[in-house]
């Protein structure tokens, strides 16, 4: 006698799969920016009409970059795995749909993912969470779907 696992909705998964991939691309080119393009701007770029010092300016503007891509990354990265544990164990929808939630929500302040990462993360999270198991008629099969 085989055990038959209820059906899940892999729907929210996908949708976190997605948006962590638009938060870690997001995260990376603005890690590029700031690492590699922002620092090698001439502090002419910069200028104001007050006599202020500006040739740090560039520096800096590229560190701040550096942390909000790295911030993207790391929120990218948890909403990722989190789509992929869902996909993989269903069981612990509750752990996962949560971190998505919560990353997702957080990345905002990050890259967020082309701002649509940030609501389609957040859109798998809210769906996992109100995914409910279809009941099992006595027979093991699901009740209206025809296999």
């Amino acid at each position: 006698m085989t055990q038959q696992k209820a059906a899940y909705s892999n729907t929210a998964s996908v949708l976190a799969i997605v948006a962590g991939s638009l938060m870690v691309a997001a995260a990376v080119i603005i890690l590029i920016l700031g690492t590699f393009i922002v620092p090698r701007l001439s502090d002419a770029s910069f200028h104001t009409s007050q006599s202020l010092h500006t040739a740090n300016v560039p520096g800096f503007v590229g560190s701040v970059l550096q942390g909000i891509g790295l911030f993207g990354l790391i929120s990218g990265i948890i909403v990722l795995v989190s789509g992929a544990m869902l996909r993989t164990n269903p069981s612990q929808r509750t752990l996962w749909a949560t971190l998505m939630l919560v990353f997702s929500v957080l990345s905002l302040f990050g890259t967020g993912g082309f701002i649509i990462g940030a609501v389609l993360g957040i859109a798998g999270g809210v769906k996992a969470l109100i995914w409910k198991a279809p009941i099992l008629q006595a027979s093991g099969t699901i009740p209206g779907r025809t296999t």
